[in-house]
């Protein structure tokens, strides 16, 4: 039998344990990873290219925050895959940004950001330029412009991340993928379910951030954490109300944030969207089972048990609005009732 241990080797159970880290380390504090993949999705004229560039930025001009959140830089330097933008279109809107973050600009830092048009053979390039210079992270702008293969292809799509994954690691990067959300998802609950494409994209990622239009407020966009392997269930509930300039291009902190479950898309608290719903339902003479199935169609999650107890609060807050309303009319008028008849004493205390 062979008595030796696995102590020479890279990754013992011992290594491992006097490792020296005891957090996970960031770029981004405390929703972005130091290594590995992530990704920013959310549906078209959301300002998703404008914000990573604005987090570009940050970096390069070493500046301590984004959006509120500490940047842990390490190089200063990022790089910008931008396929659906040209040059020209890139550089009218990037000097309204500059111009507006920075008040004294030093030139020079511009040099840390990296831009490249080309989507073809991007791997190499990547390779090539991180071989000659680290940098902390690698913006791809868009995901379907260098995946050719079917976007539901499960295995297809974890093979294709799975290289960008270890290149990530190879070189302690990040690499954030923008990619989008599916038609109609922004009539729907934000979650990582809405993501374009199969499901395999999003369980490669380490945080998948959602991006989405205020339902009352066009200067306002919210940011939802639809998924973080390593964030705490606390931050994962809420999301991130931030303030967009037209004119300077740049999003702001509001300082303020909010619990997921008291936030839809229109801004109104689920339960009061949902009610209306059921109520139709129950009146076409629908289950308790294919009402919750038609709700989960709309993106809500909620059980039979949870419509049943709705409907029966809606119900008696109806009754009570009823009762009320017979009192008033009979208060303010001067007829009297007679109460001789059984049938109209039944019929009064029914209404009671």
């Amino acid at each position: 039998m062979n008595n030796t241990n696995f102590n020479g080797f890279p990754y013992s159970g011992l290594k491992l344990f006097k490792n020296n880290y005891s957090n996970i380390p960031t770029l981004i504090d405390p929703i972005f990873p130091k290594t590995g993949i992530v990704s920013l999705v959310g549906s078209s004229d959301t300002g998703k290219s404008t914000l990573l560039r604005q987090l570009a930025l940050n970096i390069a001009f070493e500046d301590e925050t984004f959006l509120g959140y500490k940047i842990n830089s390490k190089t200063n330097k990022v790089i910008y895959v931008s396929t659906e933008d040209d040059p020209n279109s890139i550089s009218i809107s990037f000097k309204k940004q500059i111009s507006n973050l920075q008040k004294d600009i030093d030139e020079t830092k511009l040099d840390n950001l990296l831009f490249i048009f080309e989507p073809d053979e991007i791997f190499e390039k990547l390779e090539k330029h991180l071989s000659d210079i680290s940098v902390d992270l690698i913006i791809i702008d868009t995901f379907t412009d260098i995946f050719q293969g079917e976007l539901n292809a499960n295995i297809k799509v974890r093979e294709f991340l799975k290289k960008y994954t270890y290149l990530a690691h190879q070189h302690n990067c990040l690499i954030l993928f923008l990619h989008h959300t599916g038609k109609g998802s922004e009539t729907k609950k934000a979650s990582k379910n809405n993501v374009l494409g199969s499901q395999g994209f999003e369980a490669k990622m380490r945080t998948v951030i959602e991006l989405r239009k205020h339902s009352r407020d066009e200067s306002k966009r919210t940011l939802h954490i639809l998924k973080g392997n390593y964030i705490s269930s606390k931050l994962k509930s809420q999301v991130k109300i931030i303030d967009f300039n037209e004119e300077t291009l740049l999003f702001y902190d509001e300082g303020k944030s909010v619990n997921a479950s008291a936030l839809n898309n229109s801004g109104i608290p689920e339960k009061d969207l949902i009610v209306p719903l059921i109520v139709d339902l129950k009146n076409e003479g629908v289950s308790l089972r294919k009402m919750s199935d038609a709700l989960k169609e709309k993106g809500f999650e909620v059980g039979k048990t949870t419509i049943s107890n709705w409907l029966k609060e809606y119900e008696d807050e109806t009754e009570i609005v009823k009762g009320n309303e017979i009192d008033v009319s009979e208060s303010n008028s001067d007829s009297n009732i007679d109460f001789s008849s059984d049938e109209e004493t039944s019929s009064f205390e029914t209404i009671l």
